[in-house]
């Protein structure tokens, strides 16, 4: 699975959202500042999201954008598949619609694989909510959340 410029922007997106979770609605252009993403990525991507039903939009001069419910009741793969499809890509989905061939469909060994790899990942981000990460402690690149240990134990 390959983390997307979307994904990426949608998570900081939606985490600086549930930070404001409770307070006034947050514009587009401040939320845009905030990430450090271009203004019309992020009205795209908040699209994404309130059809998705993850975000709500405020009309007005005090508008804006929130979270539809509480960041404990919002998960990361909601939010990917909001933005980008399905968390993670069966690769024997690819051969269903008949538009290729997969020459090994009567008796492949690796398929199984994919499907347990695609199940591992799938509830690994169904297990992080906005809360998870919003209660981390900022850490520096590539460092294991403490939370981390509780949905995913060595």
């Amino acid at each position: 699975m390959k983390i997307t410029s979307s994904i990426e922007y949608a998570t900081r997106l939606m985490t600086t959202l549930a930070r404001a979770h409770g307070q006034a609605p947050l514009a587009a252009e401040r939320l845009a500042a905030s990430d450090n993403v271009p203004a019309d990525y992020v009205s795209q991507l908040l699209s994404k999201l309130r059809r998705a039903g993850l975000v709500v939009s405020h009309r007005g001069s005090a508008g804006g954008y929130s979270l539809s419910r509480p960041p404990a009741d919002i998960t990361l793969g909601q939010v990917v598949r909001a933005v980008d499809g399905d968390v993670f890509e069966d690769v024997c989905e690819r051969y269903d619609g008949g538009d290729k061939d997969c020459r090994h469909q009567g008796g492949c060994t690796i398929s199984p694989v994919w499907q347990r790899l695609g199940t591992l990942v799938t509830s690994y981000f169904e297990g992080v909510t906005l809360a998870h990460i919003l209660a981390e402690k900022p850490a520096d690149c590539g460092a294991a959340p403490a939370w981390l240990e509780k949905i995913a134990p060595k």
